[in-house]
């Protein structure tokens, strides 16, 4: 596999005590893909996903994402 993703489930979006909006974030597990598109197609489509990794270049890249129907 080409690059390794750090993956996070993210928690539908709860109201804290100041009626603010917050997000939990579950424990990161490592997923290995050749593309961010092909790691996609493995997660849940109806789940929201924070995944850190690093691109061709090396740059480090944040991103909330949510799966796609495999077709």
């Amino acid at each position: 596999m080409r690059y390794t993703y750090k993956v996070r489930e993210l928690s539908p979006e709860k109201i804290g005590k100041n009626n603010e909006p917050y997000v939990e974030v579950g424990e990161s597990k490592q997923m290995e893909a050749m593309s961010l598109k092909k790691l996609k197609r493995k997660l849940d489509p109806k789940k929201k996903y924070h995944i850190e990794y690093r691109n061709k270049k090396n740059n480090f890249v944040s991103a909330t994402v949510s799966g796609i129907q495999p077709k």
